[in-house]
Parts: C-alpha cells; sequence; structure tokens
C-alpha cells in the first residue's frame, strides 16, 4: 500500500503484554505503545481529529493560523498536521517543558511562544490560554482548537483508540487507568470501555504535585502532558472510579523500567500510567486484564531527569 501522506497512517499502534513487572498473583497488563504512532505519541490522533472536524465545519481555510496552547505533544502533533496540510501553526508552550518538545515543533516548521512557568503549572497553562484567545480576538484568521474543551479530542479516542483497543484484547478488559491532560483519552477511552463491559474499573491517574482532582495543592513536576493544574471540560469525571496519585519519581523509575525489562522506550506519563497500572494489577489480581497507555516516545525527554539516572 502506498500511502498519499504521512497522516494516513496514522494509529492502528500496539497492544502490547508486560511480561517482566507484574507479579505472579497480579492481573495482566496490556500498554498500548503510542510511541510507534506517526508523529511518536497518541496526540496525533486528536490533533488530527479536531483539525479535520474543523475543516468539515468551515472554520479553517487555506489563510488559518493554527494557534494552541499545550505542555507539549498536542503542539507537535499540531505541527505536524499544519506541515502536511499547509497551515501556518504557532504553539504557546510553558517554558517548563522539555528542550526536545520545543524543537520538535520547530523541525515541523511551527513558531513556538513560551510562557514562563514561575512553579504553579495551572497558572502558566492558563496564561497560554489566554494569549492564545487574545491572539485569535486580533486576528479572525486564528483558530485555537482548544483540545481542553474540543469534544472531537473525546470523539477521537471513543470512534478510534478505545474501539482499537477493544478489536485488540483478546479478552475481556477489567481494569483501565490513565493520566489526565485534556481528559480526552480517559473520557473517550473509558466509555468504550465501559459500552463493552460496564464492569471495567476506571483510575483517574495524577501528580502528586497536581492533584487537582484530589483537592492538592498544584505545583511544578516532571509528569509532562498530564496534571496541567486545571479541570478540563470535556472530562467526564463520571467515568472513573477512583483516584491514584503517583510520585514524580516513581514515574521515573517505572518509565525507566518499561525500557530496562519490557524494551518499551517511552516517556515519564507513560511511567506514571503503568506504576498506576501495577497497583491496579495487585488490586484486581490473577486472571484479570488491566489496560493502559503509553503515550509517547522517550526521545523527547533526554534533557530530563529521565535520562540522569
Amino acid at each position: 500500500m502506498i500511502y498519499e501522506n504521512i497522516l494516513e497512517a496514522a494509529g492502528n499502534t500496539p497492544l502490547i503484554r508486560l511480561q517482566h513487572m507484574t507479579g505472579k498473583d497480579d492481573a495482566q497488563i496490556l500498554v498500548k505503545f503510542e510511541a510507534v504512532n506517526v508523529g511518536a505519541s497518541i496526540k496525533t490522533r486528536t490533533a488530527l481529529g479536531m483539525i479535520e472536524a474543523a475543516e468539515k465545519e468551515g472554520k479553517i481555510t487555506k489563510d488559518t493560523v493554527i494557534v494552541e496552547p499545550t505542555s507539549g505533544n498536542q503542539g507537535i502533533g499540531l505541527a505536524l498536521i499544519g506541515a502536511v496540510k499547509g497551515y501556518r501553526t504557532i504553539i504557546i508552550m510553558p517554558d517548563s517543558v522539555s528542550e526536545e518538545r520545543r524543537k520538535l515543533v520547530r523541525q515541523y516548521g511551527a513558531e513556538v511562544r513560551l510562557i514562563h512557568d514561575a512553579g504553579n503549572i495551572g497558572d502558566c497553562i492558563q496564561e497560554c490560554l489566554n494569549t492564545a484567545l487574545r491572539m485569535a480576538e486580533e486576528n479572525p484568521n486564528v483558530f485555537v482548537p482548544q483540545q481542553f474543551e474540543n469534544e472531537n479530542n473525546v470523539r477521537v479516542h471513543y470512534e478510534w483508540t478505545g474501539r482499537e483497543i477493544l478489536s485488540q484484547a483478546d479478552c475481556t478488559i477489567d481494569g483501565f487507568c490513565s493520566g489526565i491532560g485534556t481528559g480526552g483519552t480517559i473520557t473517550g477511552i473509558g466509555k468504550a470501555l465501559k459500552e463493552a463491559n460496564p464492569d471495567t474499573v476506571i483510575w483517574a491517574v495524577e501528580p502528586e504535585h497536581a492533584a487537582i482532582l484530589s483537592g492538592k495543592e498544584v505545583g511544578t513536576h516532571v509528569q509532562m502532558g498530564i496534571g496541567d493544574g486545571l479541570i478540563p471540560g470535556i472530562l467526564d469525571q463520571e467515568i472513573y472510579d477512583d483516584i491514584t496519585i503517583v510520585t514524580d519519581e516513581e514515574a521515573l523509575q517505572t518509565a525507566r523500567e518499561l525500557a530496562a525489562k519490557e524494551g518499551l522506550m517511552c516517556g515519564i506519563s507513560s511511567g506514571t500510567n503503568v506504576a498506576a497500572a501495577r497497583r491496579m494489577a495487585a488490586q484486581l489480581g490473577k486472571g484479570k486484564t488491566v489496560v493502559t497507555i503509553l503515550p509517547d516516545t522517550a526521545e523527547r525527554y533526554f534533557s530530563t531527569p529521565l535520562f540522569e539516572a
């Protein structure tokens, strides 16, 4: 098969059974390895879904400038989409994100604008959003996808990622856990899994220093892409059954283990998700199945503590 462009190759990422990171009495853990997706993260799916929906709705023309506030992967995904489709793209990011994220956005031909993170990631993300919205007010050609509010974000994970998981799994899915960035992943995939099996247990996962759903104070943490210090508008707070908190060190160590024990070179939030999945696997026990997401590749974290061990 010959693809007309790289976007046609998005999705269809593997679902992999962990072999060396669970105990003998634990449930099995299946991980959706999005590092091998086009653009090397799960966010290519949502970036593509949001832009193509906007095209169909007439919100985007050849003169459109795509502007989005993001802590990283969504910006890379939108920059990729802009490159293929020919849209000028501006990504507004906290200056606390990894240097690799900034370079990847620029490599796709997009512009990066940085907002200083003074120690509260929620405040910084809000200022990124305010900046994007001001640009839209000043220029009618600016389109802000607003990933935290855009229902197409949820739809993509419900119709695409969630159903893809269900088609790949050879068993009943008893548990699912996911960190929360925009809320699209846990809401969309959670809905698909609950429809297939209403007894599926779902856990929301939060970084220790941005556990806003748990009522904790918000600061800065290394689990990039989740824990942005706000409760997203598209997050269905009824979809999850419980919340679990993961420390930075646990996320880092688990991500390192995924590489060293399973050969899965993935990012820090992948460590977050699998740390939670291991707790769930121990709780559900042998004979059950837990699914989680490995959202991106480790190769955009060389400058972070992930590679300091």
